[in-house]
């Protein structure tokens, strides 16, 4: 007589103390292949062969397992930037670095980069993903001012004393959505292209070229 396969046992594979691993490592497969909305409970479970029920010991909803895949992603550009800032020769050079590999992770991973910022609602009240992303951002504004400046007990205190810190930040995510959307071609090999462009961006910041332009009389060139 044939007998069923217990869930946990499919394709050869046992979970045993290691499903929130598996499906955490799923998604991410999935996302790097396809878009965020094909991953759902039930698609996890039955690609990793346990049951729906099993899901739920492990995460409380599917935007609880998304947004550990963002805090996770976090922690990672958190470190990206500390290597950043020890191992270049200037602060400068470290945020031209920084912005780079922010751009060029928003095209590998266009799906996870959603989720990161802006695609689960409310996911400020995640503590794990606010504490992963506030860190991440804590750790550019050292690597442009070269020393703390993110105090959560006085959020507004901050955003005054890093004004350019907040400016750069978005001007980054800008960038990274528009490459990563497309909306930004070049001519030569796309990764030199971007480098160099993200670098004569901050170049204008650091030399005050916006100043310069809005006060140079109309219609006299540069």
């Amino acid at each position: 007589m044939k007998t069923a396969t217990p869930p946990g046992q499919r394709n050869g594979r046992y979970h045993k103390g290691h499903v929130a691993e598996d499906l955490l490592r799923t998604a991410r497969n999935l996302l790097d292949r396809e878009t965020v909305e094909s991953v759902s409970v039930r698609r996890l479970t039955r690609e990793i062969g346990v049951t729906p029920a099993n899901f739920y010991n492990h995460f409380s909803s599917i935007h609880d397992l998304l947004l550990q895949i963002a805090a996770d992603s976090f922690v990672q550009c958190t470190r990206q930037l500390r290597y950043f800032q020890r191992n270049t020769v200037t602060r400068a050079d470290a945020l031209k670095a920084a912005l780079s590999e922010y751009a060029s992770f928003a095209q590998r991973h266009p799906q996870i980069f959603r989720i990161m910022f802006g695609f689960v609602p409310n996911a400020i009240s995640h503590k794990v993903y606010h504490n992963a992303a506030i860190q991440a951002f804590a750790a550019l504004l050292e690597i442009v001012y070269g020393r703390k400046m993110l105090h959560l007990h006085d959020i507004e205190g901050t955003r005054k004393r890093a004004r350019i810190g907040y400016g750069l930040c978005a001007m980054g995510h800008g960038l990274a959505m528009m490459l990563a959307d497309g909306l930004l071609p070049f001519d030569r090999k796309a990764g030199q292209g971007q480098r160099e462009m993200i670098e004569d961006i901050i170049d204008a910041f650091i030399h005050n070229e916006l100043h310069e332009a809005l006060t140079r009389p109309a219609g006299q060139e540069a």
